[in-house]
């Protein structure tokens, strides 16, 4: 017997950053409102510059998957970078399975891939 967990969003700015962070099960219910609220969001910043913190996803499945790939592939044709942070359990072994741990860029938390995106967002110093 297992037991759904509706996923909830929540988004911000944190310097350069967007970040998302997902609660719950990322799964055909709820990938088409991640896609939509996250791809408005990207419009915040130019470059895009993405953090997905999966670290309290209970469950993902192919469409989830699907909606990082389409998110990576936006972000990425944009000039942007997106990270992902905190996978673990089931994710973390559908990540491995499926390869996809190769094709993300994956932080152990959000707070690292955070500061890693703040570093590369940052305006070169003024210089005469």
């Amino acid at each position: 017997m297992t037991s759904e967990q509706a996923l909830s969003i929540s988004l911000g700015l944190q310097g350069p950053c967007v970040i998302a962070r997902l609660t719950g099960d990322f799964d055909f219910g709820s990938a088409a409102e991640v896609r939509d609220r996250v791809t408005k969001a990207l419009d915040l910043t130019q470059p895009p510059l993405l953090v997905i913190d999966m670290q309290a996803v209970s469950v993902c499945d192919s469409s989830g998957l699907s909606v990082l790939v389409y998110l990576h592939k936006a972000v990425t044709a944009s000039g942007g970078r997106l990270l992902l942070s905190g996978l673990n359990g089931r994710c973390k072994h559908l990540f491995a399975i499926t390869a996809l741990d190769k094709f993300f860029d994956i932080r152990s938390t959000a707070e690292l891939a955070i500061a890693e995106l703040n570093e590369a967002g940052d305006p070169p110093p003024f210089t005469d």
